[in-house]
């Protein structure tokens, strides 16, 4: 069984950069979930590092595999939506889950790394 993937979106934040959660939350995940969660989207989370982050806010992103993630398709509509929210470009970064606690009990993918 392949192992989750996981992508991180990383938005940097600058003193001229602009970002609407109210937007980000409400209609941006929204549209990610109806057009990627039948293609294999498990789950997301959104972190914020407060006023004195050099961030705006950081996605991560799971995924049934690698694969699910290199044959996503549309990519272009869920990306054109980011001027929506944000004039900053993210950062993105991608991977394959080796461990995660999941109810509790450590996982370790062995092999995988």
């Amino acid at each position: 069984m392949p192992s989750q993937a996981v992508v991180q979106f990383i938005y940097p934040k600058s003193a001229a950069s602009t970002f609407n959660m109210e937007y980000y939350l409400n209609t941006h995940w929204p549209l990610v979930e109806k057009l990627w969660g039948p293609q294999g989207l498990l789950s997301w989370s959104v972190t914020t590092g407060g006023d004195e982050a050099d961030y705006h806010v950081q996605a991560v992103v799971f995924w049934e595999s690698l694969d699910v993630v290199k044959n996503l398709t549309s990519v272009e509509e869920v990306m054109d939506d980011v001027r929506n929210f944000t004039d900053a470009t993210p950062t993105r970064w991608v991977g394959t889950v080796v461990g995660q606690i999941q109810n509790s009990t450590l996982e370790f993918q062995a092999g995988n790394s």
